[in-house]
């Protein structure tokens, strides 16, 4: 899906978000229940994050500069870090006002909260559906789906604990319900937190295993052994490889040639279309510790 695609379906999430969040403030402290407050707040992470990842496609789409040799998409990487940053302090604040509620329950408004827990459903799940397909190729977007996801399981707990309370009158369930929201921010959080982190420390994206890319190239006819290699991503989908490889021939042309095949090699196997090598001649010894290859 193309970037602008994405925007296009970011800007329609971005409205039905911020109008969730407006809905669901007012219906949750006009009824006394901190679970759909909990849940408002988690839709407004959302809108930050939309508001986010639509600047940073269009930042993505600026071209590259001789000081920039990458452009900004590094952009995407750093605002996912800054939002997953957000959604775990959210969280740890929505349990500990979750704790504090146990201890004296307010009396929930539980119809109330029953029907705007019901419209802040609907509006996640077509925020959802919206966002579905471009999760798969841009980590910002897909930082924005797991929120989104978390969002339709949060407004369906409010509906359950709305309905406890106007069945059984127990109040207590409601902080029970806010406090588990916290615990589903806090998960998407950390995964968002981490998949950014590993890509600002150039880490080896999950997907790959260095040993089996060092197998692939040295499977290549002419390659004699590979070092000193590195695999990093730049952004969402966008893959970069650097190394050594030792050839049996000293003939640039015939360097050259076995390196084109490695290159394509690398892109249809593992998707990698950045690859940097440096030829060399001389034998070297076969590193076996996957570590340090």
């Amino acid at each position: 899906m193309s970037s602008r695609s994405a925007e296009k379906r970011l800007w329609i999430a971005l409205i039905i978000s911020s109008l969730i969040a407006i809905v669901e403030f007012t219906g949750g402290f006009l009824g006394q229940s901190l679970a759909l407050v909990s849940d408002s707040g988690h839709v407004l992470t959302d809108v930050l994050a939309v508001g986010v990842g639509i600047l940073t496609l269009r930042l993505g789409r600026k071209p590259h500069t001789a000081r920039r040799t990458f452009g900004y998409h590094r952009a995407e990487i750093f605002a996912a870090l800054v939002n997953g940053s957000v959604l775990i302090g959210a969280a740890f604040l929505i349990i500990f006002e979750a704790y504090l509620r146990l201890r004296q329950p307010p009396t929930v408004q539980g119809p109330l909260v029953l029907a705007i827990a019901s419209i802040g459903l609907l509006g996640n799940i077509t925020n959802a559906g919206l966002l579905s397909r471009s999760r798969r190729t841009n980590l910002n977007v897909k930082g924005v789906f797991l929120h989104t996801v978390g969002d339709v399981l949060s407004s369906l707990a409010v509906i359950v604990s709305s309905l406890i309370v106007i069945f059984t009158g127990y109040q207590g369930v409601d902080p029970l319900v806010a406090a588990i929201i916290g615990v589903l921010i806090m998960r998407s959080a950390y995964l968002l937190v981490r998949d950014s982190t590993n890509i600002l420390l150039e880490a080896t994206p999950r997907q790959m295993q260095l040993e089996t890319i060092a197998k692939a190239i040295r499977s290549v006819e002419g390659v004699k052994g590979v070092h000193d290699l590195h695999v990093w991503t730049i952004t969402s989908g966008l893959y970069a490889l650097s190394g050594h490889i030792t050839v049996d021939t000293d003939s640039i042309s015939q360097g050259s040639t076995i390196v084109e095949k490695i290159e394509a090699k690398l892109k249809e196997s593992f998707g990698i279309e950045h690859v940097t090598l440096q030829i060399e001649a001389e034998a070297l010894e076969k590193i076996e510790d996957p570590e340090r290859i």
